[in-house]
Protein backbone atom coordinates (compact mmCIF):
# COMPACT_ATOMS: atom_id res chain seq x y z
CA UNK A 1 0.00 0.00 0.00
CA UNK A 2 2.78 2.25 0.92
CA UNK A 3 4.62 1.32 -2.79
CA UNK A 4 1.08 2.60 -4.30
CA UNK A 5 0.71 5.88 -2.71
CA UNK A 6 4.38 6.71 -3.53
CA UNK A 7 3.56 6.14 -6.87
CA UNK A 8 0.72 7.97 -7.12
CA UNK A 9 2.00 10.56 -5.58
CA UNK A 10 5.42 10.53 -7.54
CA UNK A 11 2.55 10.68 -10.62
CA UNK A 12 1.41 13.78 -9.52
CA UNK A 13 4.29 15.87 -9.07
CA UNK A 14 5.77 14.63 -12.36
CA UNK A 15 2.75 16.20 -14.44
CA UNK A 16 2.88 19.41 -12.22
CA UNK A 17 -0.82 19.30 -11.75
CA UNK A 18 -1.85 20.94 -8.41
CA UNK A 19 -5.28 20.50 -7.70
CA UNK A 20 -7.58 20.89 -4.44
CA UNK A 21 -8.81 17.96 -2.52
CA UNK A 22 -11.69 15.74 -3.51
CA UNK A 23 -14.77 17.33 -2.60
CA UNK A 24 -13.24 20.70 -1.76
CA UNK A 25 -12.79 21.98 -5.39
CA UNK A 26 -15.67 24.45 -5.19
CA UNK A 27 -14.84 26.04 -2.01
CA UNK A 28 -10.97 26.05 -1.92
CA UNK A 29 -7.92 26.07 -4.28
CA UNK A 30 -3.83 25.11 -4.03
CA UNK A 31 -2.63 27.71 -6.66
CA UNK A 32 0.69 25.64 -8.00
CA UNK A 33 4.33 26.51 -7.96
CA UNK A 34 6.04 28.58 -10.75
CA UNK A 35 6.28 26.11 -13.72
CA UNK A 36 3.12 23.65 -12.70
CA UNK A 37 0.05 23.64 -13.32
CA UNK A 38 -3.18 24.63 -11.33
CA UNK A 39 -6.31 22.68 -11.84
CA UNK A 40 -9.24 23.80 -9.58
CA UNK A 41 -12.08 24.15 -11.92
CA UNK A 42 -15.00 25.44 -10.10
CA UNK A 43 -13.35 26.89 -7.08
CA UNK A 44 -14.18 29.39 -4.85
CA UNK A 45 -11.91 32.44 -5.30
CA UNK A 46 -13.89 35.23 -5.02
CA UNK A 47 -12.00 38.08 -3.18
CA UNK A 48 -9.03 36.38 -3.24
CA UNK A 49 -5.38 37.94 -3.51
CA UNK A 50 -3.66 36.48 -6.70
CA UNK A 51 -1.25 39.39 -7.65
CA UNK A 52 1.81 38.18 -9.31
CA UNK A 53 0.43 34.41 -9.35
CA UNK A 54 2.10 31.94 -11.78
CA UNK A 55 -1.05 30.50 -13.35
CA UNK A 56 -0.17 29.95 -17.43
CA UNK A 57 -2.03 26.95 -18.53
CA UNK A 58 -4.34 26.90 -15.45
CA UNK A 59 -7.89 25.13 -15.22
CA UNK A 60 -10.17 27.24 -13.86
CA UNK A 61 -13.63 26.78 -15.64
CA UNK A 62 -16.57 27.55 -13.90
CA UNK A 63 -14.38 28.88 -10.89
CA UNK A 64 -15.56 32.16 -8.77
CA UNK A 65 -13.05 35.17 -8.80
CA UNK A 66 -15.26 37.83 -8.52
CA UNK A 67 -13.96 40.53 -7.21
CA UNK A 68 -10.53 38.75 -6.88
CA UNK A 69 -6.77 40.51 -7.32
CA UNK A 70 -5.19 39.04 -10.30
CA UNK A 71 -3.04 42.46 -10.80
CA UNK A 72 -0.12 41.21 -13.35
CA UNK A 73 -0.89 37.17 -12.65
CA UNK A 74 0.34 35.03 -15.54
CA UNK A 75 -3.25 33.34 -17.13
CA UNK A 76 -1.56 32.61 -20.68
CA UNK A 77 -3.17 29.90 -22.08
CA UNK A 78 -5.63 29.16 -18.84
CA UNK A 79 -8.99 27.84 -19.19
CA UNK A 80 -11.55 30.53 -17.87
CA UNK A 81 -15.09 29.15 -19.69
CA UNK A 82 -17.83 30.47 -17.77
CA UNK A 83 -15.24 31.90 -15.04
CA UNK A 84 -17.28 34.72 -12.78
CA UNK A 85 -14.76 37.53 -12.69
CA UNK A 86 -17.10 40.66 -12.00
CA UNK A 87 -15.24 43.27 -10.32
CA UNK A 88 -11.97 41.51 -10.78
CA UNK A 89 -8.52 43.47 -11.25
CA UNK A 90 -6.46 42.32 -13.92
CA UNK A 91 -4.54 45.39 -14.51
CA UNK A 92 -1.30 44.60 -16.52
CA UNK A 93 -1.99 40.54 -16.55
CA UNK A 94 -0.66 38.44 -19.08
CA UNK A 95 -4.41 36.77 -20.76
CA UNK A 96 -2.89 36.06 -23.93
CA UNK A 97 -4.42 32.72 -25.81
CA UNK A 98 -6.86 32.20 -22.49
CA UNK A 99 -9.74 30.64 -23.46
CA UNK A 100 -12.43 33.41 -21.93
CA UNK A 101 -15.50 31.53 -23.65
CA UNK A 102 -19.03 32.32 -21.96
CA UNK A 103 -17.08 34.19 -18.79
CA UNK A 104 -18.77 37.17 -17.08
CA UNK A 105 -16.34 40.01 -16.37
CA UNK A 106 -19.14 42.67 -15.91
CA UNK A 107 -17.01 45.74 -14.27
CA UNK A 108 -13.77 44.06 -14.41
CA UNK A 109 -10.63 46.08 -14.50
CA UNK A 110 -8.05 45.06 -17.57
CA UNK A 111 -5.87 48.01 -18.04
CA UNK A 112 -2.60 47.33 -19.39
CA UNK A 113 -3.66 43.48 -20.12
CA UNK A 114 -2.06 41.27 -22.48
CA UNK A 115 -5.40 39.44 -24.52
CA UNK A 116 -3.70 38.85 -27.18
CA UNK A 117 -5.52 35.51 -28.98
CA UNK A 118 -7.31 35.23 -26.32
CA UNK A 119 -11.24 33.42 -26.57
CA UNK A 120 -13.48 35.93 -25.41
CA UNK A 121 -16.50 34.72 -27.38
CA UNK A 122 -19.75 35.28 -25.77
CA UNK A 123 -18.08 36.92 -22.30
CA UNK A 124 -19.83 39.56 -20.62
CA UNK A 125 -17.64 42.50 -20.02
CA UNK A 126 -20.21 45.44 -19.75
CA UNK A 127 -18.79 48.12 -18.18
CA UNK A 128 -15.66 46.77 -18.30
CA UNK A 129 -12.02 48.60 -18.17
CA UNK A 130 -10.10 47.55 -20.63
CA UNK A 131 -7.66 50.86 -21.36
CA UNK A 132 -4.51 49.95 -23.41
CA UNK A 133 -5.29 46.52 -23.52
CA UNK A 134 -3.70 44.43 -26.20
CA UNK A 135 -6.18 42.27 -27.65
CA UNK A 136 -5.15 41.84 -31.35
CA UNK A 137 -6.34 38.62 -33.23
CA UNK A 138 -8.59 37.80 -30.19
CA UNK A 139 -11.74 36.24 -30.72
CA UNK A 140 -14.52 38.43 -29.48
CA UNK A 141 -17.74 36.86 -31.27
CA UNK A 142 -21.17 37.74 -29.56
CA UNK A 143 -19.16 39.43 -26.68
CA UNK A 144 -20.84 41.67 -24.59
CA UNK A 145 -19.35 44.57 -24.51
CA UNK A 146 -21.68 47.73 -23.47
CA UNK A 147 -20.63 51.23 -22.23
CA UNK A 148 -16.72 49.24 -21.89
CA UNK A 149 -14.10 51.36 -21.55
CA UNK A 150 -11.83 50.72 -24.76
CA UNK A 151 -9.39 54.12 -24.97
CA UNK A 152 -6.45 53.22 -27.06
CA UNK A 153 -7.28 49.38 -26.73
CA UNK A 154 -5.60 47.02 -29.63
CA UNK A 155 -8.25 45.17 -31.65
CA UNK A 156 -6.39 44.75 -34.81
CA UNK A 157 -6.72 41.78 -36.72
CA UNK A 158 -9.86 40.51 -33.88
CA UNK A 159 -13.12 38.92 -34.71
CA UNK A 160 -15.92 41.03 -32.80
CA UNK A 161 -18.71 40.02 -35.16
CA UNK A 162 -21.97 40.32 -33.75
CA UNK A 163 -20.69 41.72 -30.51
CA UNK A 164 -22.48 44.60 -28.91
CA UNK A 165 -20.30 47.24 -28.05
CA UNK A 166 -23.44 50.12 -27.84
CA UNK A 167 -21.93 53.03 -25.55
CA UNK A 168 -18.40 51.41 -25.44
CA UNK A 169 -15.69 53.97 -25.51
CA UNK A 170 -12.98 53.05 -28.23
CA UNK A 171 -11.94 56.58 -28.49
CA UNK A 172 -7.82 56.19 -30.20
CA UNK A 173 -8.56 52.29 -30.21
CA UNK A 174 -6.66 50.36 -32.81
CA UNK A 175 -9.42 48.24 -35.19
CA UNK A 176 -6.81 48.04 -38.51
CA UNK A 177 -8.34 45.14 -39.70
CA UNK A 178 -10.95 43.99 -37.16
CA UNK A 179 -13.92 42.04 -38.61
CA UNK A 180 -17.27 44.18 -36.53
CA UNK A 181 -19.55 42.68 -39.02
CA UNK A 182 -23.39 43.20 -37.91
CA UNK A 183 -21.87 44.50 -34.40
CA UNK A 184 -23.58 46.55 -32.25
CA UNK A 185 -21.75 49.86 -31.84
CA UNK A 186 -24.84 52.45 -31.57
CA UNK A 187 -23.94 55.28 -29.49
CA UNK A 188 -20.24 54.32 -29.34
CA UNK A 189 -17.43 57.07 -29.45
CA UNK A 190 -14.96 56.10 -31.67
CA UNK A 191 -13.18 59.12 -32.04
CA UNK A 192 -9.98 59.26 -33.49
CA UNK A 193 -10.09 55.04 -33.82
CA UNK A 194 -8.26 53.56 -36.49
CA UNK A 195 -10.55 51.02 -38.39
CA UNK A 196 -8.24 51.13 -41.46
CA UNK A 197 -8.78 47.74 -43.65
CA UNK A 198 -12.00 46.97 -41.18
CA UNK A 199 -15.14 44.71 -41.72
CA UNK A 200 -18.07 46.97 -40.96
CA UNK A 201 -21.02 45.03 -42.84
CA UNK A 202 -24.04 45.36 -41.49
CA UNK A 203 -22.40 46.98 -38.36
CA UNK A 204 -24.78 48.98 -36.69
CA UNK A 205 -23.27 52.83 -36.10
CA UNK A 206 -26.30 54.80 -35.36
CA UNK A 207 -25.33 57.75 -33.66
CA UNK A 208 -22.10 56.51 -33.27
CA UNK A 209 -19.29 59.89 -32.78
CA UNK A 210 -16.96 58.78 -35.66
CA UNK A 211 -14.65 62.13 -35.45
CA UNK A 212 -10.79 61.89 -36.36
CA UNK A 213 -11.31 58.33 -36.87
CA UNK A 214 -9.15 56.90 -39.64
CA UNK A 215 -11.35 54.55 -42.48
CA UNK A 216 -9.26 53.98 -45.02
CA UNK A 217 -10.33 50.62 -47.07
CA UNK A 218 -12.80 50.08 -44.83
CA UNK A 219 -16.28 48.36 -45.62
CA UNK A 220 -18.60 49.49 -44.70
CA UNK A 221 -21.75 47.67 -46.85
CA UNK A 222 -25.19 48.07 -45.46
CA UNK A 223 -23.81 49.75 -42.43
CA UNK A 224 -26.20 51.95 -40.13
CA UNK A 225 -24.84 55.50 -40.46
CA UNK A 226 -27.66 57.18 -39.28
CA UNK A 227 -26.59 60.74 -36.87
CA UNK A 228 -23.22 59.45 -36.84
CA UNK A 229 -20.68 62.20 -36.05
CA UNK A 230 -18.38 62.27 -39.16
CA UNK A 231 -16.05 65.46 -38.79
CA UNK A 232 -12.58 64.93 -39.96
CA UNK A 233 -12.76 61.26 -41.02
CA UNK A 234 -10.99 59.59 -43.29
CA UNK A 235 -12.59 58.02 -45.73
CA UNK A 236 -9.83 56.87 -48.16
CA UNK A 237 -11.03 53.98 -50.71
CA UNK A 238 -13.71 53.11 -48.18
CA UNK A 239 -16.95 51.18 -49.16
CA UNK A 240 -19.88 52.95 -48.20
CA UNK A 241 -23.09 51.36 -46.90
CA UNK A 242 -23.80 51.33 -50.41
CA UNK A 243 -21.75 49.08 -52.23
CA UNK A 244 -20.21 52.62 -53.71
CA UNK A 245 -16.79 53.91 -52.62
CA UNK A 246 -16.27 56.88 -50.87
CA UNK A 247 -16.23 59.82 -53.01
CA UNK A 248 -15.25 61.97 -50.89
CA UNK A 249 -17.04 60.47 -48.52
CA UNK A 250 -20.26 58.10 -46.71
Amino acid sequence: MRRLFTLVALAVVTTGFVAAAPGSARSSCTVAPKNAWTVCPHAHLAGRNLSGAHLRNADLAGADLTGANLTRADLATADLTHAKLSRARLEDANLAFANLADSISTGAHFPGATIAGANLSGAGLSRADLTDANLSGSIVTGATLTHAILTHANFSSANLAGANLAGANLTGANMVGANLSRANLSGANLTDATLSGAYLLGTNLAGANLRGATLIGADLTRANLARVKRGFVAWNDAVCPNGKKAKPRC
